[in-house]
């Protein structure tokens, strides 16, 4: 029996409501609603339907009723044998029950007769919420843990019944300690037959007499198995010469033909789609090409007038600078060297970028000539992209520098270079020139020549032969400057380490790097997406059938890029260390005042804005060489994007009606499906007509119907077997007696079979010990060890629980019952990785068994698959 589908009016929170779920399948079927959505109204129904009478107005049919009052009705469609019932039942109100045979439409039973029906074909107590194949919400184990006694009893004995039928055989069977029902039951048959301790012959033995009633309604029976033996000869001939017409080789060629023929076209509507697909992509690629190269050619000009301005703002600060250092001669001269030097280490610097940018360059001049082999470059540039996305996240991960810590450290280095030339303006300082071979001396120290000697309060500088200098200056630095100063070098500090950098230039460097690493992985992730929409797979394939056509790409000669970064980084170094010894001879000028060190600070401004705008703009003799290159790079990029756009276009136009040539496919399949499943079916109905007339052929029909009259006689030897019957079942109580206690393993073998396979998947080396008297598991044996079943958790309680009722409905298939199994909120104790086993043994089992599972944890079992059918709520009738 399977559920097919259920609907309820007026129950619970569905009062004036009617809803139902339809299209329950054969494996998994899940009904996942939030908390309160009344799941558990759909799971108390069925048991209403299938377990209460019509009549019942107790407690668990008063629960269904909603607060509003009224009557209930609850219906369910089942599937017994192939065959579809409507079973519905009416309470509290017009009550009644019914069961209709949906392939006629007809009423088949009534109120009594049909709850008889149900009770015969649905309504078997072992599969219920309290039973062996239904859970409700909260039951661990197999039994309720408010069942009665008697309850409790029933469930075991259903269990023993189920276990005996299965396993068959007498060994099998004298298994367990459950030999008291087995002696019942031949004592019952014994006393059947006989009666007395004399065994005097009763019921059936002493019925052997009057057997000759019966030999006429047998006869009866005869004659419709005549006529049934020739209506199956009529269906033969006819089911044989649909087969003669199915299998006439014309009719086959013609069905043949038409479904090649519709699957060359729709295979040609496919391949013409795919060509369109490939164009789009192109078209993509060429937009993105075309976008980038305008981006680039427009960045370019920004950065070209940013320098020019620059420039203008630069020599302006360089000449306020040296009109207010003039007097300064000796260490403007040593500040110009250093100058000097500094600019020709710029120049190292921009030209060795120049070089890296023109190898990187080079680089893609190569990847692109490979471009003409569409393809095989695609595949190339999904690689490099990859491996070049990686390497930016890499760097990014590894450079501290964002735009907002290299404005701190800005900031932080404008303060210092600001406080520095007002603590330069404030002090006294003094120049020694010496002429001859006399020495000054400092607070015991000698100065040295041309040195600058910063001055303070209460020094004394020794003439020697001559006399002792003594100064005393007035108070000067403003302590609040000095703090200040202090203050601004150690975050100056903090925000180079902060950046990881030993220089301003550093620093700004390194920014820059990680924008553009950012614009790389940014870039790189779009050009995969449009590059390989179905992935890499896809283009390896394109490329085995296209590797014929590609060509080696010609070399640039470039230095490698390791080398030239190498150069770089150490020009770099080198022309920080320039940097810091000009900032150090700036210091030597002893009578610089707030101006100077306001000019300082202009030109520091300018410099730095001038070196960014420089860096961007490249070196100016190649800027009108670059601007031409770029913009023939944005008119070509242009140019392709319109010509790709256009061969999409012509590609569309020509596009055949693939939805038209699918149609077709799938009429000419279904065609040619339903003839051969047609086939099928009459060869199958003339096997089974070919075995019943076989049957009734060997019976002998005509023959046994004369031998009707003999079987009179053999009255009297039929008692004679009932005594021997009798004889024999004396014998197998006293031989059971003694096989009591034996062969228990082979009688929980069939439900040990089917139980193995499902408890690896939980636990790979585990055994279950069972309860002889209860049929329940008593243990639970893992990795050595056996541990009672009450003294397991909560979860390992459900999960063997569910596991074993998984076991026994395979159980009942062997029997020839197949039951659905019903869960009710369970597993509600398993973790994350116990649920999915869990699922994955649910499937396993779901695969010939139908499962309905009722749950709140929407996001937990989303893991479990299965059929999702939708609940239709509309007002009731």
């Amino acid at each position: 029996m399977k559920l097919r589908a259920l609907t309820l009016e007026n129950v619970r929170k569905f009062g004036g409501k009617r809803v139902s779920i339809d299209a329950l399948g054969d494996g998994i079927t899940v009904i996942c609603e939030a908390n309160e959505f009344g799941k558990s109204t759909f799971f108390d129904a069925i048991h209403a339907v299938v377990f209460e009478k019509h009549g019942a107005s107790g407690k668990s049919i008063k629960s269904l009723q909603p607060h509003a009052g009224g009557g209930i009705r609850i219906g369910v469609e089942v599937e017994i044998d192939g065959a579809r019932y409507a079973v519905e039942k009416r309470f509290l109100s017009q009550k009644g029950a019914s069961v209709t045979d949906m392939a006629r439409g007809t009423v088949i039973a009534r109120d009594g007769e049909a709850e008889d029906w149900i009770a015969r074909h649905i309504g078997a107590p072992e599969q219920g919420p309290a039973g062996l194949l239904w859970v409700r919400q909260g039951v661990l184990g197999l039994e309720p843990t408010d069942g009665t006694k008697t309850e409790r009893e029933r469930l075991a004995e259903a269990r023993r019944d189920l276990l005996s039928s299965v396993a068959g055989e007498i060994e099998q069977v004298t298994g367990g300690r459950t030999m008291d029902r087995i002696l019942r039951r031949c004592q019952g048959d014994l006393d059947a037959l006989a009666t007395g301790s004399r065994l005097s012959p009763k019921g059936a033995w002493k019925d052997a007499v009057d057997a000759v009633k019966s030999l006429g309604a047998e006869l009866d029976v005869l004659e419709r198995q005549c006529t049934d033996l020739s209506d199956a000869l009529n269906e033969r001939r006819a089911a044989e010469g649909e087969l003669r017409r199915l299998d006439d080789p014309e009719a086959r060629t013609r069905r043949e033909t038409d479904l090649r023929q519709a699957r060359e076209a729709a295979s040609a509507a496919e391949s013409h789609a795919q060509k369109v697909a490939s164009a789009k992509g192109e078209v993509d690629l060429a937009a993105m090409r075309r976008n980038e190269a305008q981006r680039a050619r427009d960045d370019f000009a920004t950065a070209i007038e940013a320098a020019e301005s620059s420039a203008k703002t630069l020599a302006g600060a360089e000449q306020l600078h040296r009109d207010r250092i003039a007097t300064l001669k000796a260490a403007r001269e040593a500040e110009a060297e250093l100058r000097g030097g500094l600019g020709q280490a710029e120049a190292t610097t921009r030209a060795l970028r120049d070089e890296l940018k023109l190898a990187e360059r080079a680089g893609r001049v190569l990847r692109a000539r490979d471009e003409a082999e569409r393809i095989g470059e695609l595949l190339k540039q999904v690689r490099e992209h990859g491996d070049s996305a990686a390497a930016a996240r890499a760097r990014i991960a590894k450079n501290p520098v964002t735009s907002e810590a290299l404005s701190a450290l800005e900031d932080a280095v404008a303060e210092v270079a600001r406080l520095r030339g007002l603590v330069a303006a404030s002090s006294v300082r003094m120049h020694v020139d010496y002429f001859g071979d006399t020495r000054l001396r400092l607070d015991g120290r000698e100065l040295a020549s041309g040195a600058p000697i910063v001055l303070e309060d209460g020094a004394q500088v020794d003439v020697p032969g001559i006399a002792t200098l003594r100064f005393e200056l007035p108070e000067t630095v403003d302590e609040d400057i000095e703090i200040a100063f202090a203050e601004a070098l150690a975050a100056e500090a903090e925000a180079f380490a902060r950046c990881d950098a030993r220089t301003l230039a550093d620093a700004r460097q390194r920014a820059r790097q990680r924008a553009d690493d950012a614009a790389a992985v940014k870039l790189a992730e779009g050009m995969l997406r449009s590059l390989a929409p179905q992935g890499g797979e896809a283009l390896e394939q394109a490329l085995a059938d296209a590797r014929e056509t590609i060509k080696d790409a010609s070399e640039v000669d470039v230095r490698p890029v390791e080398q030239i970064a190498q150069d770089l980084e150490a020009a770099e170094i080198r022309e920080a260390d320039l940097r810091g010894r000009l900032h150090s001879a700036t210091e030597t000028v002893a009578d610089a005042r707030e101006t100077a060190a306001a000019a300082e600070m202009a030109l520091s401004s300018a410099r730095d804005q001038q070196a960014r705008a420089e860096a961007q703009a490249g070196a100016p003799d190649g800027r009108a060489a670059n601007g031409r290159e770029l913009s023939l790079k944005a008119e070509a990029a242009a140019s392709e994007a319109q010509s790709k756009e256009l061969a999409l276009a012509e590609l569309k136009a020509e596009a055949p009606d693939a939805a038209t040539a699918v149609a077709n496919l799938k009429r000419a399949e279904a065609a040619s499906e339903n003839a051969r499943k047609r086939r099928e079916q009459l060869v199958e109905r003339r096997a089974d007509l070919s075995a019943r007339i076989d049957t009734r052929a060997d019976e002998g029909v005509e023959e046994r119907r004369d031998e009707v009259s003999e079987r009179l006689r053999s009255a009297q030897a039929r008692a004679g077997r009932y005594e021997a019957e009798v004889a024999a079942l004396v014998c197998l109580r006293d031989a059971l007696e003694k096989a009591r206690d034996g062969a228990r393993e082979a009688y929980f073998e069939p439900v040990q079979e089917e139980l193995r396979p499902l408890l690896r998947i939980l636990h790979e080396d585990a055994g279950i010990d069972w309860e002889t008297d209860s049929i329940t598991p008593g243990a639970l044996r893992r990795g050595g060890e056996t541990e009672a079943f009450e003294t397991l958790s909560g979860g390992t309680q459900e999960q063997i629980a569910i596991l074993t009722r998984l076991a026994f409905a395979r159980l009942f298939a062997r029997r020839g019952q197949h039951l659905p199994i019903i869960l009710d909120d369970a597993l509600v104790y398993s973790d994350d990785d116990r649920i999915v086993k869990m699922f994955t043994a649910l499937n396993r089992v779901a695969m010939d068994q139908q499962i309905i599972v009722f749950s709140c944890r929407q996001l937990a079992f989303a893991g479990l698959g299965g059929d999702r059918p939708a609940i239709n709520v509309a007002a009731a009738h």
